[in-house]
């Protein structure tokens, strides 16, 4: 299987060894130094510039794709792993073609392998200690609408029910300042909501003060244990309330926080822009709805978007245990299908995707590819 730390090295490597390679140290860019190049000469006429590991922001992407565009060359690619005019703009622009994979997909099959020996036999309990798990560690900018949710979370008494992290940053900004902040993208009511419900509300753990950026990628263990300093979390938690990446902006992209519940056989609902609930059931995945009102998922304002879910999530809160044990009966069905198809038939699908759009590419762009081996490169990857 491929370990994500060399997905690039074996794309130049395989498929891309006669282009400039150029991808983002860590997927982000702050600095020249933060733009790796593998190349087999220096003067090269075919590039392509992989922006796959976050959503493409417009001012950082602009200012890349202007240098990019200056460089020169008759081939260009530009790859990314979401789906949004905000691409097509920016390839139409500067003649850019556009390469799309799920870069996130194959993250999470590397980062996550262990999970299916560990939760294979896992099956849905007939009661839990807390009735969801939400995880918020950034709250700024792109995220700030995870404070209006934990702030109705907060008005509507919820917080006892659940699992709840906020503002556990290993940074120092604060609800406060996202709220003051002149580019917020808070709505003047989500603002007045969080000031009144968040105002004795500073942070709130499940297990750590702080928690780094890492964590989005890790699973806590699930089992319980004894602990004789009465200080082990408990994560013992029905619903997960995946809070997103991307949420205000109109794209189709996820990350590996939608995975988590996935791989660890739990119900989930999704916080994040509108049709991504639907994207994801593009990959073949089975969503809850008929069991919740799922049509949160087409709603565009993003309060109402919050709001909605918010009341699903109360509506199971407020259920007896018989009722909470009947949910349960009826998500089983669907955690175990997830489960088995993320650890099956879902590493075919992407891969097959990949593949696919890697030739598109290279017959819009009349690259001769016939010295690659595509079958070969499928059995490698779906190992």
């Amino acid at each position: 299987m491929l370990q994500i730390d060399y997905i690039y090295e074996f794309f130049f490597k395989t498929i891309f060894n006669d282009f400039e390679f150029i991808y983002l140290r860590n997927g982000v860019y702050h600095c020249d130094k933060d733009l790796l190049i593998f190349t087999q000469t220096h003067e090269n006429d075919k590039k392509i510039f992989f922006y796959d590991q976050e959503p493409l922001v417009p001012e950082i992407v602009q200012q890349l794709v202007e240098r990019y565009d200056q460089s020169g060359g008759k081939i260009k690619i530009l790859c990314t792993s979401e789906i949004s005019e905000q691409v097509d703009r920016y390839c139409k622009e500067y003649n850019l073609h556009s390469l799309y994979y799920l870069f996130h997909g194959f993250a999470s099959l590397d980062w996550y392998r262990g999970h299916h020996s560990l939760n294979y036999y896992t099956k849905l309990k007939t009661r839990y200690k807390k009735d969801f798990v939400s995880y918020n560690r950034l709250i700024n900018d792109d995220r700030s609408y995870r404070s209006y949710f934990v702030s109705q979370l907060v008005k509507n008494e919820m917080l006892d029910n659940g699992l709840v992290s906020f503002n556990v940053n290993d940074s120092l900004n604060d609800w406060r300042d996202e709220v003051a902040s002149d580019n917020t993208k808070l709505s003047e009511h989500a603002k007045q909501q969080i000031e009144q419900y968040l105002a004795t509300t500073f942070k709130l753990t499940i297990d750590k003060e702080q928690v780094l950026g890492s964590a989005s990628a890790s699973i806590p263990h699930t089992i319980e244990r004894l602990d004789y300093n009465n200080d082990t979390p408990d994560y013992d938690a029905f619903w997960h309330i995946v809070t997103e990446t991307v949420f205000y902006y109109p794209k189709l992209h996820l990350t590996e926080k939608i995975f988590k519940p996935i791989v660890s056989k739990q119900p989930f609902m999704l916080l994040a822009a509108p049709g991504n609930l639907e994207y994801l059931r593009s990959y073949g995945f089975k969503t809850f709805d008929g069991i919740i009102d799922e049509s949160y998922d087409s709603i565009q304002d993003p309060d109402a978007r919050v709001n909605h879910v918010v009341n699903q999530l109360l509506w199971y809160c407020k259920l007896t245990q018989k009722e909470k044990r009947e949910i349960a009966q009826e998500c089983q069905s669907i955690v175990d299908y997830n489960f088995n198809h993320f650890y099956g038939e879902f590493k075919q699908i992407i891969t097959l995707e990949l593949l696919s759009n890697v030739k598109n590419v290279f017959h819009q762009s009349d690259y001769n590819y016939n010295h690659i081996n595509f079958n070969d490169l499928y059995n490698i990857l779906i190992k």
